[in-house]
């Protein structure tokens, strides 16, 4: 069976200020000639569904707002497993209650799971309105960059 391409994908609320990053960085990715083998999807608040978006790929990269205690634009690269280990006094926090819950769940399941990379950006602003800061607009450019370069190296 083959697998499904690598998937860049972007979470969040557009609605919502900053937490549109992730959706922000797959419109700029969509802009862009992704290598053979990528593909870039904006995967909204899905919570537990993520568990299906995740089936059957070698390796996922997830963006989104997270709540990190950092400058905000701040983008922090790490794997699943480093969320959870976090203490509480780094309240590292995704804002999809779901992705920690649609992993666990995965694991539970014993459903084997791609390589997970998560590409955290510190927000500025969450609430309604659209648009991001100004802090977090300036780093979806690099963040797109940092994407492209990992995605041609996993695909490899």
């Amino acid at each position: 069976m083959d697998m499904k391409p690598i998937l860049i994908l972007g979470l969040g609320n557009p609605l919502q200020g900053d937490d549109g990053v992730g959706c922000r960085v797959i419109e700029a990715l969509q802009q862009e000639t992704l290598p053979d083998g990528v593909e870039a999807m904006d995967g909204g608040t899905p919570g537990v569904g993520l568990v299906h978006l995740l089936e059957g790929r070698r390796c996922v990269f997830l963006v989104d707002a997270a709540e990190m205690g950092q400058a905000p634009g701040t983008v922090v690269r790490l794997r699943p497993e480093e969320l959870s280990l976090t203490s509480p006094q780094q309240q590292f926090s995704l804002h999809r209650a779901g992705v920690a819950e649609a992993l666990a769940l995965a694991h539970a399941v014993k459903m084997s799971l791609p390589e997970v990379v998560v590409f955290g950006v510190q927000p500025s602003r969450v609430g309604w309105g659209m648009g991001l800061s100004p802090q977090v607009e300036a780093a979806v450019g690099p963040v797109v960059e940092a994407l492209l370069n990992e995605a041609r190296v996993s695909h490899t």
